[in-house]
């Protein structure tokens, strides 16, 4: 039971539209509550209403006649809708609602294929409901592999899927890396480690024959990375057009460059991209993993905080230095919040051109920082488009917590440093990291009061959730949650900003956030001048205004909201609904492409890197459901989308659940995937198998840090 794609998916969608337009309106409300099997074609009729066109408004809940009643096909609409949202599932117009593609499956299976009833459909193998766990194996490597999203217990997975499911990936990786050039010979068309002898201490490929001789076929667009910089720096291991010319990198005017052409000093190669911070060279990284830079500083702050807490000093720490810090004003703004893997840079790019006011890096480790690892260095990078920027650190250790601060506060460009207090992930409780940190009191006052007093120059803030586990003994009030406790406590130990996410770390992102309790939260704050953030299912602007308003925040950060439509923050700026066509959605993917490639790069290894990230984030933007297609606003992000005809191809496709749909809308931007090529969202939540007992609306889990 595999789902149509390509022309077969085309050819669908045809006929299910010519279908539906000659059915009645009552044969279309019968079809939306008791899906037939999908060997079952619907019944024509007469007549009936096309679905229309991308550029119309959703049409709002009609008002009751004038003396009171409503005609029947409101109340059919009303019940709909009603039955919908009370399922879990998202309200959309019969007309656009495909057969059950799983129903004679089910039907099969002694299930009843009928979702008007509640049941759910079954998920097949290789294409999951909530995204298809595929990953091994499979046609062309296009991601068929498990789709079960169970462990050998049989039990659901949740959590992050391991790096050993995508060894696949690894594997072609490292293939695409051997038979790559030096990268400075493929810029420059030379190596200045390399003499005419080819000796020198140089150890990558310089056979130009062998190189081009193995190359693949470019792939058929000009190079983006050219089309912005002038330049670029993949050179001959660029998998795009219009820079080689007789085995020779080209800048945009033909010109061939070498070591001593202008454009080495002004982009100096794929390691520094232009308009990029924190880049760190290697001798700054040496003193990190060498254990020689200078930490003095916070060596000293740390030995205040252990004298205190021995009884030897009485003050915890030395004065603040608040004249030379920033101050912070997020009243009014949206923020993004620090997103796992899925809020890399070239999505923060894409958010701040669509109106995102405040973007926070990747959460990093801060040992991994302190030990001088490439990876976790580099999550701290900025881009200059991104005007009000920080970075979120986690750690459990004081001291190290006080050092990473120092160097932050030497060293990286940003305009304020997050403490992270919410990660619900079991490998960070085992440090006492993340949410656990909120349990331990002691240890949080020590991280907060140390890094304030290290960081001279940047405000510290610090986002957590409303408890780590709910403790009934000790908070009886509010079900045992605990974050309205350390809110004034936060405060007077240092703390410029505090973002508060509605959940529990035992919660995750089952069930909806608390924004009644984020409210008493704010009603206990006893400094007012520190801006207090909150977090929490936003998906409307409508939600945003009305947290605003009514629940004591003075900004709102989106996460989960954002990886499915980025456009919320337009939305939230314009105060209105954007029914987004696909092709403009199209573009915004597009955009975030060209910024990958000119992040990572345009060479092979650079593509697959920027397919993996854009893969990741098609995994969650695919939830969205067209403005356009609802019967009923605003939307909720809990709210499932049941299989659906958009209004045209590529619509039906960006909201596809399955992964070689998401494979094959990059291969129309990245060219075709490598040999072995296998995709596994890192996010189990994206890759299960709904139980039938399971309850509705579980959502995306261990996203936001």
């Amino acid at each position: 039971l595999k789902r149509p794609s390509g022309p077969e998916l085309a050819l669908s969608i045809k006929s299910h539209r010519a279908e539906t337009a000659a059915m009645s309106e009552a044969e279309v409300v019968a079809m939306a509550q008791d899906p037939p099997a999908a060997s079952e074609a619907p019944k024509a009729a007469a007549s009936g209403k096309a679905p229309p066109a991308a550029s119309e408004a959703p049409e709002a809940a009609e008002a009751p006649k004038a003396n009171g009643s409503s005609s029947p096909e409101e109340e059919a609409r009303q019940k709909r809708i009603k039955e919908s949202t009370a399922r879990g599932e998202a309200p959309i117009k019969p007309e656009f609602l495909r057969p059950h593609p799983y129903a004679a499956a089910a039907s099969a299976s002694g299930a009843s294929a009928s979702e008007g009833r509640g049941e759910k459909r079954p998920a097949p193998d290789g294409d999951a409901e909530d995204g298809g766990e595929e990953g091994e194996g499979g046609d062309k490597g296009k991601g068929k592999g498990k789709g079960k999203g169970k462990g050998k217990d049989g039990k659901r997975q949740r959590g992050m899927n391991k790096n050993k499911d995508r060894a696949a990936n690894a594997d072609a990786m490292k293939m695409v890396r051997a038979g790559q050039l030096c990268s400075r010979m493929a810029y420059l068309n030379g190596c200045c480690q390399q003499d005419a002898e080819g000796k020198g201490k140089c150890k990558g490929s310089h056979d130009l024959e062998a190189f081009f001789a193995g190359k693949p076929a470019a792939i058929e667009e000009p190079c983006p990375v050219l089309k912005s910089l002038g330049v670029c720096p993949a050179g001959l291991n660029c998998r795009y057009q219009g820079h080689i010319t007789d085995q020779k990198n080209v800048d945009r005017e033909g010109v061939v460059l070498t070591p001593e052409s202008p454009w080495a000093a002004k982009v100096q190669g794929m390691g520094h991209p232009v308009g990029e911070t924190n880049v760190f060279d290697y001798e700054m990284v040496g003193k990190l993993r060498k254990k020689v830079f200078d930490f003095s500083r916070s060596i000293e702050v740390s030995k205040a905080w252990q004298r205190y807490c021995s009884g030897a000093s009485d003050q915890p720490l030395g004065a603040i230095v608040e004249t030379e810090r920033k101050t912070l004003d997020f009243r009014g703004k949206s923020v993004l919040a620090p997103l796992t893997t899925v809020g890399n840079l070239p999505f923060r790019r894409l958010c701040v051109k669509l109106g995102c006011d405040v973007t926070v890096g990747e959460m990093a480790l801060s040992g991994s920082i302190l030990e001088g690892a490439p990876s976790e260095l580099s999550l701290l990078r900025r881009h200059e488009s991104e005007k009000c920027f920080g970075i979120q650190l986690a750690g459990g250790d004081v001291e190290n917590m006080a050092r990473v601060a120092q160097f932050v506060d030497e060293q990286v460009d940003c305009d304020f440093v997050d403490i992270n207090c919410g990660c619900p992930l079991d490998e960070l409780h085992r440090r006492g990291a993340g949410s656990r940190l909120m349990a331990r009191t002691k240890a949080m006052e020590g991280i907060v009061r140390c890094m304030s007093t290290v960081l001279k120059t940047k405000p510290l803030t610090l986002k957590m959730r409303t408890a780590d586990h709910e403790d009934l003994k000790k908070y009886p009030e509010f079900g045992g949650r605990y974050a309205h406790k350390l809110l004034p406590q936060l405060e007077q130990w240092g703390v410029s900003a505090i973002t508060l996410h509605g959940r529990t770390a035992r919660q995750r992102y089952t069930k909806l956030a608390d924004w009644n309790y984020v409210n008493e939260c704010s009603k206990g704050r006893t400094d007012t001048s520190i801006p207090f953030v909150a977090c929490g299912d936003v998906l409307s602007w409508e939600e945003a205004d009305e947290h605003l308003a009514d629940h004591g925040v003075d900004a709102i950060m989106v996460g989960r909201g954002a990886l499915m439509k980025p456009w919320l923050f337009t939305e939230m700026k314009e105060k209105r609904h954007w029914d987004i066509s696909a092709n403009e959605r199209f573009d915004m993917i597009r955009d975030f492409t060209n910024y990958g490639l000119e992040h990572w790069g345009a060479d092979a290894r650079g593509v697959e890197t920027t397919r993996r990230f854009l893969l990741e984030w098609l995994s969650f933007t695919c939830r969205y459901v067209p403005v356009g297609l609802l019967e009923q606003m605003p939307p909720k992000i809990n709210w499932r989308p049941r299989p659906y005809i958009g209004r045209s191809d590529l619509e039906t496709k960006l909201g596809s659940t399955s992964a070689n749909d998401w494979v094959e809308i990059t291969e129309m931007l990245l060219g075709k995937v490598p040999e072995g090529f296998a995709f596994v969202p890192k996010h189990k939540s994206n890759a299960y198998e709904a139980p039938k007992d399971e309850k509705q609306g579980e959502e995306m889990q261990d996203v936001q840090g």
